[in-house]
């Protein structure tokens, strides 16, 4: 079987498990699919192990009893002892992600105070910008990429997008944060800082923002 053909195969066998089946065995496709290891074998390992998952299962087993508690760790041997892809590294993304969605807020801040500014001769709005747009943006923006990523590397060639693909717990993490945020500025009446920002002091940083982006993804 070609790749097409095993990921295929291995859609169809997921279809079969049980949700709990199901989900750990997509956290397995996750893992794999995300290392270095060679496509065709990857596809390979991850069909034997649909294969053998719903073995199990007709005996009354689930997937943390045949392959352990965290399925990410299932083909850890077969994963370390591969070359890494070349690419960013995602534990050195993952901090820079408030910092990048922050810079695009300024972004929109900046172009928007701007076009106001132009037809009534104040920015407005755009003229101040809130601790609470900063902490729900910082608090929201990693959150939902991961929530983003782990949806895209759960698709294959032949899968569709299907609700209910995202990860609840980081969902439930966010809309938390997001809400403790909420009911802290209504418990301060609207009152969390506000400060002054000049729509070219937003587009400064927006720019010295994007230019740290642009070398970041550009380093090998």
């Amino acid at each position: 079987m070609n790749v097409k053909e095993m990921v295929r195969e291995n859609n169809r066998l997921r279809e079969q498990m049980t949700p709990f089946n199901r989900s750990y065995m997509e956290d397995m496709i996750i893992a794999l699919r995300e290392s270095g290891v060679n496509r065709q074998h990857a596809e390979e390992l991850l069909l034997e192990a649909a294969h053998k998952l719903l073995e199990a299962q007709k005996r009354g087993k689930n997937a943390k009893q045949v392959f352990g508690e965290h399925p990410e760790e299932v083909f850890r041997e077969v994963m370390d002892s591969a070359p890494r892809r070349p690419g960013i590294d995602a534990a050195r993304i993952r901090p820079l992600i408030p910092l990048f969605a922050l810079s695009w807020l300024l972004g929109i801040y900046g172009i928007a105070g701007l076009v106001v500014q132009g037809q009534t001769g104040s920015p407005g709005y755009f003229g101040t910008i809130g601790l609470f747009e900063i902490l729900i943006v910082g608090l929201g923006a990693p959150i939902l990429v991961e929530l983003l990523m782990k949806w895209l590397n759960s698709l294959s060639e032949d899968d569709a997008p299907k609700a209910g693909k995202f990860d609840l717990k980081a969902l439930g993490i966010y809309v938390a944060a997001v809400v403790a945020v909420v009911a802290v500025n209504a418990v301060l009446g609207g009152r969390l800082p506000v400060f002054p920002l000049s729509p070219w002091v937003a587009l400064l940083l927006f720019a010295a923002g994007l230019a740290g982006q642009i070398r970041f993804f550009r380093r090998k």
